[in-house]
């Protein structure tokens, strides 16, 4: 692993941090397995500090960390990617360190309505998108970035506040995944133009990840500042200083026009939705059926998770990776490792009765 870290090291030398983001500069990193944790000088025994692929706070400061073991299971041993996802990290390393309060609220996320008539409609704005970012006409871009606009105002009215939900995380995790993939341009013009055109399909083909509002905003958050960025709209502030999300902050480039063209694929959608919502049902049923499961009661709070792992149907939520629950009464913090199930208050975001292992 030491190897690995000193050719991440290289790379990152090579990367003009600034020109990502005004004020952006490297910081810290880690890379660990489930026995190690290798830093810069030294290296320590893994402890549960080190969980998923994020920024923690370590001693007084914020580093950034990733797993590559969990690359290595997967073939994922491209050094240059490695080094553009941990710019990513790094950037939200940087936005904690600079006060950032526009953070995804993933509980509540978790409670993002099944409504057809939306998801058509988010589907038709993910293709628009799409189509923007291949668009070389800069007018003909523009005018399909209105239309990206003028729909997602549509969907404000349909779903209401939980859009905004959609906009912290594209603001969060966009911007970094932006940040990141321009960091892969400096190393590998090619290897950016392939991710790109990726993120561009995941858009523009209809897959179950559309309904996964939180994985997909880190391809329309990243998609949509590359269009905003070729169309020379100015998206850079201080981080400290701003509380609209980076897509209210463009929005006030564009006038809303109504949208007679649309035709929505209401029957993908449906069957889409459906066989989610039961494939959600099932996961949680087999956790369930186990007769190993104990259950514990009490009055806990989730104050730690993996966003891209978890699932809720009802009033339980089905941790894949870890949860860190805190107990309401003593103020103990414990981390379960593994599959975990919470069944929650009712009509609350984070507080626990009980929970399953």
């Amino acid at each position: 692993m030491r190897e690995l870290y000193n050719k991440v090291l290289d790379n990152l030398e090579k990367i003009d941090f600034e020109k990502l983001w005004d004020g952006f500069s490297r910081s810290e990193f880690a890379l660990y397995s489930t026995k190690e944790v290798h830093f810069e000088n030294k290296v320590i025994p893994w402890d549960k500090r080190f969980i998923g692929n994020t920024a923690i706070k370590y001693e007084d400061r914020y580093i950034a960390i990733w797993n590559v073991e969990y690359d290595l299971l997967n073939g994922n041993n491209d050094i240059e990617i490695l080094s553009a996802n941990i710019v990513h990290e790094m950037f939200h390393a940087f936005q904690y360190e600079n006060g950032e309060t526009r953070l995804p609220k993933d509980l509540v996320t978790l409670d993002y309505p099944d409504n057809v008539h939306n998801f058509c409609l988010k589907y038709e704005e993910n293709k628009i998108l799409s189509k923007a970012f291949h668009e070389s006409n800069l007018t003909a871009k523009r005018q399909l970035l209105e239309k990206f606009y003028s729909i997602r105002i549509n969907r404000q009215q349909i779903i209401g506040d939980m859009c905004k939900c959609e906009f912290l995380s594209e603001t969060s995790e966009g911007i970094a995944e932006y940040v990141g993939t321009m960091a892969l341009k400096q190393l590998s013009e090619k290897k950016h133009t392939e991710r790109m055109k990726k993120y561009s399909e995941y858009l523009h083909n209809f897959s179950p990840l559309q309904l996964d509002i939180r994985r997909s905003s880190y391809y329309s958050g990243a998609v949509f500042l590359v269009v905003a960025h070729d169309l020379g709209i100015n998206f850079e502030h201080v981080l400290s200083e701003q509380n609209k999300t980076v897509f209210e902050i463009i929005n006030e480039c564009f006038e809303y026009r109504k949208i007679d063209d649309l035709h929505p694929e209401t029957a993908l959608i449906e069957k889409a939705i459906s066989e989610n919502i039961a494939r959600k049902k099932d996961l949680i049923d087999k956790f369930m059926q186990s007769s190993e499961r104990i259950a514990t009661k009490g009055d806990f709070y989730i104050s730690g998770y993996d966003p891209m792992n978890m699932i809720k149907f009802n009033n339980k939520i089905l941790c894949k990776t870890f949860i860190s629950l805190t107990d309401i009464r003593t103020n103990e913090k414990n981390i379960y490792m593994g599959e975990t199930l919470l069944e929650m208050k009712d009509k609350n975001a984070d507080k626990v009765l009980c929970y399953y292992r």
